[in-house]
């Protein structure tokens, strides 16, 4: 009888413990192998007209949401180009993102992406300043 007892003490603990086992695997077995494919490595190369790389450019990345794909408030993302002109991303959730590039002496540039691979380089030409139009010229 005593032997009894102890299994259906130790039962509901193995039960407990196989609950425990399961949610942890859920947690770090399964959901990450979705997610991985739900995550998207961007990479920026910022060059002029003539193919030159564009140094010290700000790039600006916000994730549009919703059904009218806005950006969201307080999620952007700001990094400068290095002097080959490139600048990796963070990875970033798949769907359509908003880059702006900001950069003295060209226009300011701005484009939507999709993000739709797993690692994706993407080529944003800018173009020099146009000339300023203005009521006040004679």
């Amino acid at each position: 009888m005593a032997t009894g007892i102890h299994t259906l003490r130790q039962g509901p603990a193995l039960t407990r413990r196989a609950v425990a086992a399961a949610a942890g695997l859920a947690l770090f077995g399964v959901r990450p192998l979705r997610a991985a494919r739900q995550w998207t490595t961007l990479r920026i190369l910022v060059q002029d007209q003539q193919g030159r790389p564009v140094p010290r450019a700000s790039v600006i990345i916000r994730p549009l949401r919703g059904k009218k794909l806005k950006p969201r408030k307080g999620q952007a993302l700001e990094l400068k180009t290095s002097n080959e002109g490139s600048t990796p991303v963070p990875p970033l959730q798949r769907g359509q993102v908003l880059v702006q590039v900001i950069c003295q002496g060209y226009r300011t540039h701005g484009r939507r992406i999709a993000l739709t691979e797993v690692e994706q380089t993407e080529t944003i030409v800018l173009e020099p300043p146009s000339s300023q139009v203005s009521v006040h010229r004679k």
